[in-house]
């Protein structure tokens, strides 16, 4: 399906490709044709084994990876500019990891405990580790603290509990003519009207 686009012409990737990997006819590549059936289904090539790394970035000529078609997505509805840019960063956290450029967060609270100047290298947590560990969580959370090994460049602004409870959320239920009125009020706005129509 990935294959075959614009008529027909097959997308061909940059990677050095092996011969099992080279589309012969229907943009079927000889891996796929030889790849195991789905049980219970007919469809051919229904499933494969394939890295973390190509599941989000892309595998071959055939299969896109997830955060290509995220891309697609968000290119398709047009997305705003601001919306698009802090998605295209949390995408590329991802792509990172599961490339291999950025530790897990397990990793990182394993580096933290075993260079903590209170470890013994006896596989105990003391209390004094685990409190530096969770106010090191707490900071990375806040935007307070940066690790370029977890995180890349990938920088929050500080969060702040400051007026964050000035407004008290109301707990009344909102009654189905009231959440109507107000999903109308958001359909019937021109920007709304104009997508669903396809005049963009």
């Amino acid at each position: 399906m990935f294959a075959n686009v614009n008529n027909g012409d097959a997308i061909h990737s940059n990677d050095t490709e092996s011969e099992l990997d080279i589309q012969h006819g229907e943009g079927a590549s000889l891996r796929r044709k030889q790849s195991a059936l789905a049980l219970g289904s007919d469809e051919e090539n229904s499933y494969e084994l394939m890295t973390m790394a190509e599941i989000m970035t892309g595998k071959g000529n055939y299969f896109p990876g997830l955060i290509p078609l995220v891309f697609a997505y968000l290119d398709h509805i047009q997305c705003d500019e601001f919306t698009f840019n802090r998605v295209s960063q949390y995408l590329e956290l991802i792509e990172k990891r599961a490339k291999g450029e950025l530790i897990t967060p397990a990793t990182w609270m394993r580096n933290f405990v075993r260079s903590h100047p209170s470890y013994k290298g006896d596989s105990v947590v003391s209390e004094e580790i685990a409190y530096d560990l969770m106010i090191a969580c707490k900071e990375i959370g806040e935007g307070k603290r940066h690790e370029p090994s977890l995180l890349g460049d990938l920088r929050f602004n500080p969060i702040s509990t400051a007026g964050a409870y000035d407004v008290k959320l109301d707990s009344q239920r909102v009654k189905n003519t009231i959440l109507l009125e107000k999903l109308r009020r958001y359909t019937n706005r021109v920007a709304f009207r104009n997508k669903v129509s396809g005049s963009f």
